[in-house]
């Protein structure tokens, strides 16, 4: 039975990466992610049910619409097939129970800010604002963090995440101009003058949100640590450091370690910070 309901989890896993791939795609284009259904971004044609299965229906049709035969990139495949494999491991360390749909839910905001940061260097607001409510509404579920610790860590993260903003801007201000935009964008320059994106910081508030002070400080720890190794490793070869690198994928990173060894990796380090 419960090798059963862990394919479950897998397939659920994939359909919903399925939905993400539309929402991800259409909403940061202002589209309706109901009407139309799915269809080629190519020649418009509507995808049949039968070439619309997750993960499957890549490889069947290798990648290529039917119809016109255009490419379909394999992110969406990846993506079905990661949120799946998110979706099983939730239910391998929660099992069926309230925790298991709220960190189910959770993994899927995380991977829509990674999709929408990394295209369009943008954090939904339905996304992260809406996060916060779902979050702060799980906190008092059975096993849940509780209403009290679920605030006062989105607040805590908000703060923080808005005076290294403030505290950014007043550098930056002595240095105009000093970011430059990513390719596309410069039509926006000035929101990228902050050093810190209000969306990060929203979406930062959302993980507080979920996973309460130990785990919210666990993945703000990993993502600080990760984005500063990464923007490192670009720097060395040779990109211009003056051209930011979104913050969502490193904060989505940190939060889904922190679902599954937050605690874990907290207690660890209480007992290291004992030991010395």
């Amino acid at each position: 039975m419960e090798t059963l309901q862990l394919i479950y989890a897998l397939l659920i896993g994939m359909t919903v990466g399925s939905f993400l791939n539309v929402v991800a795609w259409r909403v940061p284009r202002g589209e309706s992610i109901v009407c139309p259904g799915s269809r080629c971004t190519s020649c418009g044609k509507a995808i049949k049910w039968y070439d619309n299965i997750p993960v499957l229906s890549w490889f069947i049709l290798r990648g290529r619409c039917r119809n016109c035969g255009a490419r379909f990139s394999i992110r969406y495949a990846l993506v079905e097939l990661l949120t799946g494999l998110l979706f099983a491991g939730v239910f391998l360390k929660f099992g069926i129970s309230w925790l298991f749909v709220k960190n189910a839910v959770f993994v899927s905001l995380l991977i829509c800010v990674v999709l929408t940061d990394i295209d369009h260097w943008i954090i939904l607001d339905s996304v992260s604002l809406g996060g916060i409510l779902i979050g702060l509404a799980f906190s008092l579920v059975p096993g849940g963090v509780g209403i009290l610790p679920s605030l006062l860590s989105a607040a805590g993260a908000f703060s923080l995440f808005f005076l290294i903003r403030f505290v950014s801007e007043l550098i930056l201000k002595r240095r105009p101009g000093y970011t430059i935009a990513p390719e596309g964008h410069e039509d926006v320059a000035d929101e990228f003058q902050g050093g810190m994106g209000w969306g990060d910081i929203k979406l930062a508030a959302m993980l507080g949100a979920f996973l309460g002070p130990s785990s919210t400080a666990i993945a703000l720890f990993i993502a600080f640590l990760t984005g500063s190794i990464t923007g490192i490793a670009v720097i060395i070869t040779g990109r211009n450091r003056r051209i930011p690198i979104p913050f969502g994928p490193f904060l989505a990173l940190g939060a889904t370690v922190a679902v599954f060894a937050g605690k874990a990796l907290w207690w660890f380090y209480l007992k290291a910070g004992c030991n010395l």
